[in-house]
């Protein structure tokens, strides 16, 4: 049998919170929460390692909460929302245990408020595991599709089908197939998506309809829910951080349960349904007693997921519910609640709130405002202690400067932290306002941009050296692709062996040589804000006269790299680099720009892949809402590169054979082994 939650001697919700809670690191940064690894020391005196999920999301996902349910974020601020998600891990654990998936969660441990964050934490059990591993490169798929769509139209015209062609020589595409893996991580995440299928079903099946939208294999970043450990997968994730409004089935749901639109939501009915048609199997798999917590459990979720629901507005939520006694009543209690826990009422205000309802309405309005500028007029309303400071500072000089130099002294220390401004930075009164301003409306990489001269200087010298520099190229590019390798080591994506292939490729003579040329080039677009107006200007007389040499402006910049390819060429030609895919593609329009990674990818196949693969990667991970770490968008972004991969061994195929019928000898290099 599987223990499918925690021992009546591990901490729940009402048993045990951490006396004290020590960061040791941030983990990732999702839509909804951070989660950070933290040693925390029970009241019993026991050090608990674990995960907390900190439910303090953007403004973008608290604006989305805010219109779909019009209320602040529940997990960050609804204490029954928060004790919904320990109950409902603990019931998907047992329902696990009691099936014949052979998928975990990762159980929770316990729940507790975060003053200084103002939001709710939930800490669950550290998995140390990885993502799934994107498939190896397969640079014969435009081949594969064109074969089976000829077949197709030939059996359709009624002609018999041919013998398949003939595989290609043996070029840089070979190099890159033979990239790539073992063939076991080619069905990873179909065998991931297969399994994802089963336990959606499964959840929906007993109930857990919202936890089901977690693990749909149609949600775009529901696969970075999931980690492999030891051959097993083990859910991280069951708390949505968006409504699930991206897949029709969820809507039908939520539409079947006059609840729209769907966010975790539970049928109680069919839950109790399940487990009763199924307690004695699961008595068999988990045991009488695990039954037994598994009903408390569910009694626990249904009792606070009824409560968080109904004490929101939500107006396409049962709307008519609004209308009764019991709803206003529920929404009432939970904003003297919130208003308690955010300090915005002191204790004597929050006795007399029912007695006060012309009190109560002024509070909630002033909480509508947007921030700490609705906490702030909130407190006027509903602390006397807040009143009597304000009134202080306006008949108080001393009074008054000690509190604005204490909120300039705040805020001075979260923009430093936040690396918005250097840590010697002093705002003076008037760059105070310009940090403020910038604080609300920009990126910290904007902020900081724009107010620190250090990092301006800081910027344009390392532009220049990047452009210009031929050994900080080199340094830089060698830099650069290994934190790569190594960040794909850390995330278990490829073996230590297949690290070192790829250093070893790294470490040749011509990498350097072609970083250095390619950034040479990048140097030539310094010089197009000078050459655009040339180009436009010869277009233009070209078109009124008709004479051709005003064209040749256009000329300029590809007669520059090829000059510059073969200066290249000539400096580096006692060692043997290969230029030729360089030479015969630097003088293109456009396209040229690209001439020495192409040569690069002639040369070392292998290296070329990977760092394609990576550039797609990052890509995926930092696209918004659809993107992210593990998610079906990256996966799919790093499988597309297949059809560019086998684009460029065509090209790199290509001019090999053309160089070869001019009687010279054509450079390619030796396989790498297989991994």
């Amino acid at each position: 049998s599987r223990s499918p939650s925690p021992s009546p001697g591990e901490p729940t919700p009402e048993s045990s919170t951490p006396a004290s809670v020590d960061v040791l690191r941030v983990l990732g940064q999702g839509r909804a929460a951070e989660a950070q690894l933290v040693d925390a020391t029970m009241t019993d005196g026991r050090v608990l390692r674990c995960v907390e999920k900190v439910f303090a999301p953007g403004r973008l996902t608290r604006a989305i909460y805010r219109i779909a349910f019009q209320s602040p974020f529940a997990y960050q601020s609804n204490e029954h929302a928060i004790q919904s998600c320990f109950y409902r891990r603990r019931v998907a654990a047992a329902i696990l245990a009691a099936s014949d998936l052979d998928i975990e969660i990762a159980a929770p441990l316990y729940v507790r408020f975060d003053r200084q964050r103002r939001a709710w934490v939930l800490a669950a059990q550290w998995v140390d595991g990885r993502g799934v591993k994107p498939a190896p490169a397969q640079p014969h798929r435009l081949r594969q599709i064109f074969g089976r769509l000829r077949q197709t139209l030939g059996r359709f015209f009624g002609r018999q089908p041919g013998r398949s062609a003939e595989p290609l020589a043996v070029t840089a595409d070979s190099s890159a197939a033979a990239w790539g893996g073992s063939q076991q991580t080619t069905h990873e995440i179909d065998d991931l998506v297969s399994q994802m299928r089963q336990l959606e079903k499964l959840l929906i099946e007993c109930g857990l309809t919202g936890s089901g939208w977690q693990v749909a294999p149609r949600a775009m970043v529901s696969t970075a829910n999931l980690l492999r450990v030891a051959g097993r997968y083990t859910i991280i994730d069951l708390e949505s951080g968006i409504p699930a409004v991206l897949v029709p089935k969820y809507l039908f749901y939520g539409l079947h349960q006059a609840a729209l639109p769907p966010f975790d939501d539970l049928d109680p009915n069919c839950l109790l349904k399940w487990i009763e048609n199924n307690e004695r199997s699961m008595i068999v798999r988990i045991g009488p007693e695990a039954v037994e917590r598994l009903r408390t459990d569910v009694e626990q979720l249904i009792l606070h997921s009824r409560a968080w629901k109904n004490s929101e507005p939500a107006i396409f939520r049962r709307p008519w519910r609004l209308l009764t006694r019991a709803g206003a009543s529920a929404y009432q209690n939970e904003c003297f609640r919130r208003w308690r826990q955010d300090e915005i009422v002191d204790q004597q205000t929050a006795a007399a709130l029912h007695q006060q309802p012309l009190k109560s309405v002024l509070i909630w309005w002033a909480t509508l405002l947007p921030g700490r500028l609705g906490r702030l007029a909130g407190r006027m309303i509903g602390r006397a202690s807040s009143r009597e400071k304000l009134k202080r500072f306006f008949v108080q000089p001393a009074f008054r400067k000690q509190c604005l130099d204490q909120y300039r002294l705040q805020c001075v220390q979260r923009w430093r932290a936040a690396q918005r401004i250097s840590q010697r930075a002093q705002p003076a009164r008037f760059s105070f306002a310009v940090h403020s301003v910038l604080g609300v409306i920009a990126p910290a990489s904007v902020h900081r941009f724009c107010v620190d001269h250090q990092r301006r200087r800081h910027l344009a010298v390392t532009t220049c050296r990047i452009l210009f520099n031929a050994s900080y190229q080199a340094q830089l590019g060698e830099q650069q692709i290994e934190a790569a390798i190594e960040r794909w080591v850390q995330q278990q994506r490829i073996s230590q062996r297949e690290a070192n292939h790829l250093r070893s490729d790294l470490a040749a003579q011509e990498i350097a040589v072609y970083a250095r040329g390619f950034g040479m080039h990048l140097g030539l677009k310094t010089l197009a804000p000078l050459i655009m107006p040339a180009k436009v200007g010869g277009v233009a007389a070209f078109i009124a006269t008709g004479n051709p040499w005003f064209l040749l402006p256009l000329l300029l910049l590809p007669c520059l790299r090829l000059i510059l390819t073969i200066v290249s060429w000539w400096s580096s030609r006692g060692r043997g680099v290969p230029h030729g895919e360089a030479l015969l593609t630097s003088w293109l329009p456009t396209v040229g720009s690209a001439a020495f990674p192409f040569q690069m990818f002639a040369s070392r196949p292998r290296l070329s892949v990977f760092l394609i693969r990576d550039v797609a990667s990052r890509i995926g991970c930092n696209l918004p809402v659809y993107g992210g770490a593990n998610s079906r968008t990256e996966l799919a972004l790093i499988r597309g590169c297949d059809f560019l991969i086998e684009i460029m061994s065509w090209a790199a195929g290509r001019s090999q054979d053309l160089r070869s019928r001019f009687g010279r000898r054509s450079i390619s290099p030796a396989l790498p082994e297989k991994m």
